[in-house]
């Protein structure tokens, strides 16, 4: 049981190397893990995906199902696994709670940082069960009950975060709760341009008007993610430390890991990026939760807008700008064949990175089948993100011609009203 065994999250092996602890010569050392993840046999499915996420954003873990090999002794394996490991992460269930070998691969852990200030010992439940005794004091999370895989993994990771920080404070200013009509989850932004200097922007170049930005538009039909582009940022951007052409890369490698995950060669370079920008990663809210506080509300409005102009070819389309390859995430009165989950138009694309056409408050667009639209695209800005957000207008201008077809009754959906008369007072 000598010798380092610390892995790096793609497999390979690296120096012993991490946060300093109390050896027992009394003499500082390195940890040569960041967690040692314990559990039950019933949960090993659990605790493989939480040590897979956990390796793949450049921690080091330490897994029985994967370093418990031949010829080794469990009892030695145990210890040293504890010992070796800065924080024991422990999968709650009812079964791992009546094995009677967990509590002895948590409780040096609990020992050793009595008071919980260490943040040593990371109780989460995967499945819906008490927490007995000591367990029951600690500060725990929940990953089961979540149909989603993405928001499972960045509740880990940013629960992670909270905890090696010691701090779950959000990365921008909570809304003034005593503000009228104030909703608590609407984030702040900004019209000023990203362009601007401004105190809490991020510092950097934005990833999309990098030379090696990999969404691109390929022979001129279809949106892809060049992966040999996405390993050259990543390597630009820990090159010139771009804060913010990271956290763009970080952002648009979460939203689309399926695809990442297909190439180890790639998958390692994201890994690189997060762990070189991982002191300032961990001042922000992961990518879920970023989509959640800047997205939905603009989601909220655009389907607000929509219920205004039902029944009318009047089409409001929200891109996501930070990813071109799912960008459509709210779509009302479809018009273009668009649907939620589409990829950027070439125009939209054009428009995020910053190089295209400036286009006019209001243009116009010919659709294959002959259609002209009126189009209007407007942009949202975040202060510390840039460009997070297009909502696109368009208006099948045919079909409100005097003589078209059918003109009488969209006439008739635009000022039909359901629902009681509301008194409202207007003031100038």
């Amino acid at each position: 049981m000598d010798g380092a065994w610390s892995r790096n999250g793609d497999g390979s092996q690296h120096p012993a190397g991490g946060a300093r602890g109390e050896g027992e010569t009394g003499e500082a050392e390195w940890a040569e893990y960041d967690f040692f993840v314990s559990y039950h046999a019933t949960d090993r499915r659990w605790a493989s995906w939480v040590a897979w996420i956990l390796e793949d954003a450049g921690y080091r873990v330490v897994l029985q199902a994967w370093d418990f090999t031949p010829g080794m002794r469990w009892a030695s394996f145990l210890e040293k696994a504890v010992r070796s490991s800065e924080r024991v992460i422990c999968l709650l269930s009812d079964a791992y709670l009546a094995w009677a070998y967990a509590k002895q691969q948590w409780e040096d852990a609990y020992v050793a940082d009595p008071d919980g200030f260490e943040r040593k010992l990371l109780p989460i439940r995967v499945a819906d069960c008490s927490r007995p005794g000591m367990l029951n004091k600690i500060q725990a999370f929940d990953l089961f009950g979540l149909a989603d895989e993405r928001e499972a993994r960045d509740i880990l990771l940013q629960e992670v975060r909270n905890a090696l920080s010691g701090r779950a404070k959000p990365a921008t200013k909570p809304p003034f709760p005593g503000a009228r009509a104030t909703d608590p989850e609407q984030p702040a932004w900004t019209s000023t341009p990203a362009s601007k200097p401004g105190a809490s922007l991020l510092p950097g170049e934005p990833l999309a008007t990098m030379p090696n930005y990999p969404v691109i538009l390929r022979d001129g039909r279809r949106i892809e993610l060049d992966l040999e582009r996405l390993r050259q940022a990543c390597a630009e951007v820990i090159e010139a430390g771009n804060i913010r052409a990271a956290v763009d890369l970080v952002y648009l490698a979460d939203q689309n890991y399926h695809t990442i995950e297909t190439s180890p060669d790639t998958k390692a370079h994201v890994v690189e990026v997060k762990k070189k920008f991982q002191a300032e990663l961990l001042q922000l809210d992961v990518s879920h939760v970023q989509r959640k506080n800047l997205i939905v509300p603009l989601e909220n409005m655009t389907e607000g807008l929509g219920a205004m102009f039902a029944d009318l070819p009047i089409e409001f389309v929200l891109h996501d700008t930070r990813d071109p390859l799912h960008s459509v995430c709210a779509i009302r009165n479809p018009i273009t064949g668009r649907r939620k989950g589409s990829p950027a138009s070439n125009i939209a694309l054009e428009q995020i990175r910053g190089k295209g056409r400036s286009l006019p408050p209001v243009y116009k667009v010919r659709l294959p089948d002959g259609s002209l639209l009126k189009c209007s695209t407007i942009s949202f800005r975040h202060r510390v993100f840039g460009l997070i957000a297009l909502l696109c207008v368009n208006i099948d201008i045919e079909r409100f011609q005097p003589q078209a077809p059918g003109v009488a009754s969209l006439l008739e959906a635009l000022t039909r009203v359901s629902g009681e008369l509301v008194d409202e007072t207007f003031f100038d």
